[in-house]
Order: C-alpha cells, then structure tokens, then sequence
C-alpha cells in the first residue's frame, strides 16, 4: 500500500464518498476526518482509511487530527457556517504544519461576486494564499447529480425545474471531480494551480430535458421559472431562507451566461473524457425512471 499524509474532510457527502472510493481502488492510505463515530463507521471496513473524530469549530480538535498531514482535502456541506467553520480548519491547518490545502470551491469565485456562494470560496482561498501554503483550487461548475434532487418530479411528473433561461451550462459529473481531486492529492505538480472543472458540453436545461426524454422514452419537460416562482418552490420543498438566496443567486449567475465555458482539466488531469449528460442519465436511471 502507497504510504501518504494526506487527510479528507466532507468524506460521507456527494463528492466525498466518490473521492473516498476512488483513493481505495488506487490503494492511498489517508485519514478521514468525520464529526462522530457513526460517520467513522461508514469507513471503518477500509484498510486503507484511518478515522480522526473532530469537529470544524474546534479548533484544538483540528490541529491535533492534522498532526502530520502534509496535504489536506477541504470540503464542507452547505451551511449558513461554511466560510466560517473553513476558514478554523484552514488557520487549524496552519498551526499543524500542513504544507499544501486542496480545496473544492466552485467556477467563477471571486470575493466581488454578487453570488454570496462564490463570494465565500473566494473568500477561504484567500485566506489560503495569505497564509503561505501551497494551494490547488478546484473550481467545478453545477453538478449534474444535483438533477437527482428532481428524481420524484421527474419520475412522476415528468417534469424538473429552474430559473436560468436558455443560458447553456457546462455541468460536470462528481465522478470527474473527484478524480481530478485523487490526482491532484496524490501527484506533485499541482502546487498553486487553480483548476476550471467542467464536463466537456455545455446545455440548456432545455436541452437535458430532452436528451432524458430520449432515454427514458418518455416526455420530460424543463419548466422556466423566475425568480420568484423559484423562491416559493424552494420554500415548499423545504430548504431554509439563506440556502434560497443562495440557489437564487446561483441560478441568476447561471441565466447571465456566465457558466458556460468548457474547461479540458478533466481529461488534462485524469487522462480520460469528462462524462456526458447523455452517461450521467444512463448511469443513474433508477433515480429518474
């Protein structure tokens, strides 16, 4: 087994568990920090896996589970705290000696921004760069498993929903992210690079809604709603004020274009093509059919 001191955070969410999958079939041994020890349980069979038990707003706890790590993986969950909880880990960091912080934040970042999401990844990168550390970057545009969120609708209804017009977006797989972040966590050469992850086409909402009719054979429609439409959608689902301004923002940063580019980090970094749309529905049809 390669021997490495490399430490994850977010390791049970989307983007972690598929970063954790990917580090075992490629036998990397790394430590997995989890707030508890159910979360710890969810590895626990994994060779491969050391579990450190701390929390993002302990500080003491942070810099004692980083003792020794050289590289580290920072991703959190959405939450009115992120900024705040990554910049503890990253001063936590500090304190430990880590040399180098990979970071998972999202296209487009920049502390100007009048998306509040890409304001605070621009502002955590920042503080990265202040502190001297080597950085990587990662910088993925929409998820496409966020559609799975639209399963229900889209099964039964044969309906899903936004508010971004007929603006193109260049929506990537979370496979490809990770793949990328197992790359950069495990090779050098990644020191001070920010990297652009997108897939390799980029589509209208309208144009998924029928590249998903053609594959579930039958007719699913994407219906346009403004911004309001979309606030009184979200609060019925259920998510909280500040994640709808949020989304709202996202959506409105997407409708003006401003998502569109197609990056080739994923075939640059992995050696492979980034996944399609057209894959990404094959893949994941119990969740739509």
């Amino acid at each position: 087994m390669k021997s490495t001191n490399l430490l994850i955070t977010g390791a049970t969410g989307s983007v972690g568990t598929q970063l954790v999958n990917t580090l075992v079939n490629m036998n990397v041994s790394f430590k997995a920090l989890v707030r508890n020890n159910d979360q710890g349980d969810l590895m626990a069979h994994l060779p491969q896996t050391e579990i450190a038990i701390g929390d993002l707003s302990d500080s003491d706890s942070l810099v004692q589970a980083l003792q020794g790590i050289e590289k580290a993986f920072l991703l959190t969950n959405s939450s009115e705290q992120a900024e705040e909880l990554q910049l503890s880990f990253v001063d936590a960091a500090y304190k430990a000696g880590v040399k180098h912080i990979v970071k998972l934040s999202q296209l487009a970042a920049n502390e100007n921004s009048p998306v509040r999401f890409l304001r605070y990844h621009a502002v955590v990168e920042n503080r990265i760069k202040e502190l001297g550390m080597n950085y990587t970057f990662l910088r993925p545009n929409l998820f496409m498993q966020g559609l799975i969120a639209f399963g229900h609708s889209i099964k039964y209804e044969g309906k899903f929903y936004g508010s971004l017009g007929n603006a193109a977006v260049s929506a990537v797989d979370i496979r490809d992210i990770a793949g990328v972040a197992a790359k950069v966590l495990t090779e050098n050469g990644h020191e001070n690079k920010i990297y652009n992850i997108t897939g390799e086409e980029s589509l209208t909402h309208f144009q998924m809604a029928e590249i998903l009719s053609r594959i579930l054979k039958t007719e699913i429609s994407y219906v346009d709603l403004n911004s309001e439409q979309m606030h009184g959608a979200l609060t019925v689902a259920g998510f909280p004020e500040w994640q709808i301004g949020g989304l709202i923002e996202d959506y409105a940063h997407y409708a003006r274009g401003e998502a569109s580019e197609i990056s080739n980090t994923v075939s640059n970094i992995t050696g492979k093509p980034a996944i399609g749309f057209e894959q990404f529905v094959h893949d994941h049809l119990k969740f739509f059919k």
